[in-house]
């Protein structure tokens, strides 16, 4: 039945036998129909498709439930006379963002012709076929502005149309960040490029057999499950992701013109967000969202410059989507712009177009101790909390996110938290177990951690293996989490109270390769010792991989009120404890200063830590070198913005990682390793680093310098074994001590030339 008011046909048939089976008279939901067969599943991989199965079958009839009520309620709708966008047959096929956006369109003068549109999301879109009612505003201007209500009378859009830009005028470009945030995808997948039919089985529901088994949500409750798209309008998309110029994602995609009468930039609109909703799916946006669904980015304004409407009518589409935003707070969104293309001339451009993912209504996303979110974790288990718990508890308002675990309102917003962006090492909270009160002695905290397949601490560290610095970011940004759930960071409302680590000691006891795995995160809280104005707690904790454990060591953190924080005295007392370089009398023989600004070898990017930097071959406290560096601190540093929202502080690792690298540059430029061809360095397995911290460099300081005494060189066997202890400094004062920095240093020819 077509028509207004008219509902679509829907239904469930049942699934040959064969598709579960696998035979080849079975086209499977992916993307690929040329595959060979596979060998017959095994018991549980059948059971996962029959449930899949099952589950699609339930979200049909609830689809076709609402279509009904739909219906039903659309006869109810007395005197009321429904434009074309009204039919709620239209509605279900191509979604209500679209309908609104065609009722405002047929509203405006001239709207078929060249002319540029902002568009403004106001209210919530409606989810149900209703009617819509478009009026004018400012009769007589200018850029006529049209408002569009739902059958309420509740503003929905506003839309205001004026003449289009000067030929000879080029679209401004957004800033591009010199470093670009580097997103981690909630689950991987290598497929990148998808058809229409992989987009129809998207559209049916069937994400993982599209992207790959992370992406598997069977068994959950069907209302727990995505919910139906629209109508395809894309015929391809190509996913380039970390691709564009803001190096937060590129998609390729095209579409046939459009059939129906009428402006055609609400089409546009709708198949850039088509493109949209792929990638948020791709990136695994709505894992973390029961009933997930994909709506306008509300108070987001979107511009549209249509340069030639009847170029579109001609020829098919070609949507060239640059992302310029991805993110999970306050809920998951994709932010872009897009330039549309028709046998070969840009016929439109989109500017700020951007959705999100959002929760059925009336769902409670936020955790609670009995309840676990619809996440799952990489062995499959569903988690306590998930990324966007993790996300808003190092971003958003914590006491929202842990209301349920006794979180009580606070005077200011500077709280214990974790870091943000791509300083943030934990993604997700397996369990927790809290421990008697009223210490909270023995709670325990098991958290994952994604890592990516080309992390940017491994490719800017200027070393192999993983860094020291994500190393202990890894180990001790758990401990924060157990402090939000054992209701420590809640201690003192009225303060500004906020965490910091102490001391520590970490050992890596085996070589691994951590690319594109996932860390396992379990910590145990050992102690809890209040004091005025502070909490000091202390904790082991475990890093494993695939269930073998690569590092283990012991953290204590402070959770400290401002005063006493700012009693912190440094190492020795408050005194001025000068490096040993300043002690000289007179330089010593054969110091060499050197500006390693551009020496890339010993890190780049984030992680180019060394400057002014001077090393004396056989100095130091032991004879057996010494290195001397000085930085100055600057206030757009990017650890200041990461570590931590309303509480920025330069991270203790990046002290530890600042000393590394000192260490390797002595190494480098003594001639210590100069009979290893390319020599390799690594960070010593077996060996256990300590540090101790009491003191913090804010962006109003002026200096970090740093000095690393070399204690050992040791030789075995194919490598050196570097051993050395160090300290640094903010301005004039001590505050880091760091011992045992073990590096091993092997030639790296052989993997230069496999290479």
């Amino acid at each position: 039945m077509t028509g207004p008011g008219a509902t679509d046909e829907l239904g469930f048939d049942g699934v040959p036998f064969a598709e579960l089976w696998g035979e080849p008279t079975a086209v499977p939901s992916g993307i690929d129909d040329t595959a060979t067969p596979s060998d017959p599943p095994t018991p549980t991989e059948l059971a996962r498709r029959m449930a899949r199965q099952v589950q699609r079958a339930h979200a049909s009839v609830l689809e076709a439930h609402r279509a009904i009520s739909a219906r039903q309620a659309f006869l109810a709708g007395a005197g009321t006379s429904p434009g074309p966008w009204d039919d709620p047959g239209v509605w279900t096929r191509l979604g209500g963002p679209f309908a609104v956006l065609r009722t405002g369109a047929a509203r405006l003068p001239d709207a078929a012709a060249p002319g540029v549109y902002e568009v403004s999301w106001r209210g919530r879109v409606p989810a149900e076929p209703t009617a819509l009612h478009a009026r004018l505003t400012g009769t007589g201007a200018c850029d006529p502005c049209c408002l569009v209500l739902d059958g309420d009378r509740r503003l929905v859009a506003s839309i205001v149309r004026s003449a289009p830009d000067p030929p000879e005028r080029e679209p401004a470009r957004r800033h591009v960040p010199g470093i670009p945030a580097e997103f981690r995808p909630l689950a991987r997948t290598a497929v990148h490029r998808l058809s229409a039919r992989g987009l129809d089985a998207l559209a049916a529901g069937d994400v993982s057999g599209v992207f790959g088994a992370a992406f598997d949500q069977g068994g959950l409750e069907p209302e727990t499950l995505p919910e139906r798209w629209p109508a395809r309008l894309l015929e391809d998309i190509v996913i380039e992701p970390g691709g564009g110029p803001y190096g937060q994602g590129l998609l390729v995609a095209s579409t046939g013109a459009a059939r129906d009468t009428g402006p055609v930039w609400p089409w546009l609109v709708a198949a850039a967000a088509e493109a949209l909703r792929v990638y948020a799916f791709h990136q695994g946006l709505h894992l973390c969202l029961p009933g997930a669904r994909v709506v306008p980015s509300a108070d987001l304004p979107m511009r549209i410059e249509v340069l030639d409407p009847a170029a579109t009518d001609a020829s098919a589409w070609r949507f060239t989507v640059e992302v310029t935003g991805l993110g999970l707070v306050p809920r998951p969104y994709v932010t872009a712009d897009c330039e549309v293309t028709a046998a070969g001339l840009t016929v439109a451009r989109l500017r700020g177009i951007g959705v999100t993912v959002r929760e059925r209504p009336g769902a409670d996303v936020m955790p609670h101790p009995g309840r676990l979110s619809c996440r799952r974790s990489a062995a499959g288990g569903r988690v306590v909390l998930d990324e966007l718990h993790i996300a808003r508890m190092a971003e958003g308002d914590q006491e929202e996110v842990f209301a349920a675990y006794g979180a009580r309102p606070t005077a200011t917003p500077t709280r214990p938290r974790l870091p943000r962006g791509d300083l943030r090492m934990l993604d997700r909270c397996t369990r927790a177990e809290a421990g008697p009160a009223p210490d909270r002695t023995g709670s325990r905290l098991t958290a994952e951690y994604d890592v990516p397949a080309d992390p940017w601490y491994c490719r800017e560290s200027g070393a192999a293996g993983v860094p020291p610095l994500a190393l202990m970011e890894m180990a001790l940004q758990p401990l924060g989490l157990l402090g939000g759930l054992s209701g420590t960071t809640w201690e003192y409302p009225e303060q500004d109270f906020v965490c910091r680590n102490l001391d520590g000691r970490a050992t890596l006891l085996r070589e691994v390769d951590l690319r594109a795995m996932t860390v396992c995160q379990d910590v145990v809280l050992r102690s809890s010792a209040p004091l005025p104005g502070a909490v000091i707690q202390r904790c082991d904790f475990e890093l494993s991989t695939g269930g073998e454990v690569f590092c283990v060591g012991e953290g204590t953190h402070g959770y400290l009120t401002a005063d006493v924080l700012g009693n912190q005295q440094g190492l020795d007392g408050g005194g001025n404890a000068a490096p040993w370089l300043e002690r000289r009398p007179e330089s010593p023989a054969g110091a060499l200063r050197l500006d390693l600004r551009d020496d890339t070898r010993l890190g780049t990017g984030r992680l180019a830590l060394l400057e002014d930097v001077v090393v004396v071959p056989g100095g130091g406290d032991h004879g057996a070198g010494y290195v001397w560096c000085d930085k100055p601190v600057r206030a757009d540093d990017w650890f200041f913005d990461q570590h931590f929202a309303h509480d920025p502080v330069l991270p203790g690792s990046v002290g530890v990682q600042m000393l590394f690298q000192a260490v390797q540059a002595c190494a480098v430029h003594t001639g210590i390793v100069d009979h290893l061809p390319s020599p390799r360095f690594a960070l010593a397995v077996g060996e256990e680093l300590r540090w101790s911290y009491r003191g913090q460099i804010l962006r109003h300081h002026r200096r970090v310098r740093a000095e690393a005494h070399l204690r050992e060189v040791r030789r075995e066997h194919d490598r050196l074994l570097v051993l050395a202890d160090g300290s640094v400094w903010r301005d004039d004062l001590r505050i880091y001590q760091v011992d045992n920095i073990a590096l091993t240093v092997r030639s790296g020819a052989g993997r230069e030339a496999a290479r």
